[in-house]
């Protein structure tokens, strides 16, 4: 099977609970399993985390998990199941989840429920709070509740995910995404959190909110990763900005060098066909031409019809888009290099471009690594060619499940005829082929390495 660069996040739900299924998941390219906790028991994520392991290891495979966390959503409370609106109709507020910040509410505030699928404008007469609709339809019980523009003193964390935050520990997730991101303060509350649980794992900032957008250069510098959460952002801001953020968004953690994924109806008419639409088709190319880390499946797996085939999907065109991708990130980002790890794959970037320009063969990057961050140095400048990651410690491989083109292999040793054994057993080497090799080892203070091996 040919080998995807941009990474593929699967959620977990329902469709694909099966060994089997999940089985074909990561066989069809799946590169991490998501676990949204907005969703079904804690009990059962605790059994499917420890079921993708298992089938992980069953196949020989190396897949991150991530839990996303589920914040203080608003929801709302009807009386009944639903009820019926029409545009202009004026209806009592919504009894909500949060109801402490209705007396924050002013007349004219608009109210998003449902992602949007309903438009009501807040109206506040006498001691009453009415609600005007300008849509039309069957409003669902507990559906999202969304006040965009509006600063609201809300938790960073409620008690489900604090319970959350303890299945996270026992099973050692590599990934913890936050909901609901305001400010950098979120993120410093989440990490003192999980200090106390004394996991290890890489924060995820989910950016669905205008407050996030406005302190995104601050949320990035305390995040070892970013999800650009298209959904409730499309709330949040005006449909027609979406894009135009996600762009700026990816920019933004490819110059930092921390990985980005891109999320929400990817593939969502496969919840129920077959085939994809073109216009969804173009959204996953055009996040490769973004250069984004990762692309995202959310209901497509979890309770859509076609789970797998989804999955296949996505990744023949992240393939095909990849290689269409030519132009030198040297050109598109003033990269920062400060740091001697970043120097030296700012040189094995360009040692790659010259070789390649030369019309040589070439199969890849080899680097030895003890803490990933000449892995994740490299992995921003984009190349078009696997970065095989070796290492010793099985908790910095798997947090590299999200970055760009790293295929993270354990080794005990920095060895590099067993590194070269390793790959041409998984049929990685091809004759002919130039691997550009880096060694960095750290503990050997001021050995740092960088050559080509040319293989016959």
């Amino acid at each position: 099977m040919e080998r995807h660069l941009t990474k593929i996040v699967a959620t977990v739900g329902p469709a694909c609970q099966s060994e089997k299924t999940i089985g074909e998941l990561i066989q069809a390219g799946v590169n991490i399993f998501r676990f949204n906790f907005k969703h079904n028991t804690l009990d059962w994520h605790d059994r499917m985390i420890q079921k993708v392991n298992r089938v992980a290891m069953h196949l020989g495979a190396r897949v991150g998990t991530l839990i996303d966390l589920q914040g203080p959503e608003i929801r709302i409370k009807l009386p009944k199941e639903k009820i019926l609106v029409k545009k202009g109709q004026i209806i009592p507020f919504f009894t909500i989840t949060h109801p402490q910040l209705i007396p924050l509410l002013k007349t004219g505030q608009k109210i998003i429920v449902d992602d949007g699928k309903f438009k009501f404008v807040f109206n506040k007469k006498s001691r009453n709070n009415f609600l005007i609709s300008e849509s039309d339809g069957f409003v669902l019980n507990k559906k999202t509740l969304n006040i965009p523009g509006l600063n609201f003193p809300l938790p960073v964390l409620i008690d489900r995910d604090f319970q959350g935050l303890h299945l996270a520990a026992r099973n050692q997730v590599d990934y913890v995404a936050l909901s609901f991101v305001r400010s950098a303060d979120d993120i410093s509350i989440l990490r003192r959190e999980i200090k106390k649980f004394k996991l290890d794992t890489s924060v995820i900032a989910k950016i669905e909110t205008n407050m996030a957008l406005k302190n995104l250069d601050k949320i990035l510098t305390v995040s070892d990763g970013i999800m650009v959460a298209r959904g409730d952002l499309g709330v949040e801001i005006p449909l027609e900005e979406v894009p135009y953020q996600q762009k700026i968004i990816i920019k933004k953690c490819i110059l930092k060098g921390i990985p980005v994924i891109t999320a929400t109806q990817m593939l969502e008419s496969m919840i129920t066909a077959p085939i994809p639409t073109r216009a969804e088709i173009s959204d996953i190319a055009n996040a490769t031409y973004d250069l984004t880390d990762a692309v995202m499946l959310s209901g497509e797996t979890a309770t859509g019809k076609y789970p797998v085939q989804a999955v296949e999907i996505m990744r023949k065109t992240l393939i095909f888009n990849e290689k269409k991708n030519l132009v030198d990130s040297r050109l598109r980002f003033n990269f920062n290099v400060e740091e001697e790890y970043e120097f030296l794959a700012e040189a094995a970037y360009g040692l790659y471009r010259s070789i390649s320009q030369k019309k040589r063969t070439f199969a890849g990057f080899i680097v030895f690594t003890t803490n990933g961050q000449a892995i994740r140095a490299l992995a921003r400048y984009r190349p078009l060619f696997p970065i095989f990651a070796f290492m010793s410690d099985s908790r910095i491989a798997d947090q590299l499940a999200a970055s760009f083109g790293v295929n993270a292999i354990i080794l005990q040793e920095q060895n590099l005829e067993k590194a070269f054994a390793f790959l041409k057993k998984a049929n990685y080497l091809k004759k002919g082929g130039d691997i550009f090799i880096i060694l960095y080892p750290t503990s050997q203070k001021g050995t740092r390495v960088l050559g080509i091996s040319h293989i016959n």
